[in-house]
């Protein structure tokens, strides 16, 4: 977030993408926007009720699109893969089932 290189474990392709015309949008850097985004996934994790759930939803569900989108953009764009990315990805898909289950558990989807 200090716009520092991203220290790669694996691979090497982090400079490359951090460096890359999609490492920001509307001027903004991509791990601010994470940043916000897991701050309301936590925040929807203490919510209690159905604003929560739905503010898990909303927020799992759209940082699973986004990171999709960026991952077609490493392999087919930049040619480079963030590990630090793919983490990402798979903890918004584990935050968006965790989202469902709390949905589904309280019956938000019956009519």
């Amino acid at each position: 977030m200090t716009g520092g290189e991203a220290a790669c474990v694996i691979g090497g392709g982090c400079a490359t993408v951090q460096n890359s015309e999609y490492a920001q949008i509307f001027g903004m850097s991509l791990s601010y926007l994470g940043f916000i985004t897991y701050a309301a996934m936590l925040a929807s994790a203490l919510i209690p009720g159905f604003w929560g759930r739905l503010l898990g939803i909303i927020t799992s569900a759209g940082g699973v699109l986004f990171s999709l989108w960026l991952l077609y953009a490493e392999i087919f764009l930049i040619e480079a893969i963030c590990p630090w990315c793919l983490a990402s990805l798979v903890i918004m898909l584990l935050a968006l089932a965790v989202a469902v289950a709390r949905i589904v558990k309280a019956g938000d989807l019956r009519s």
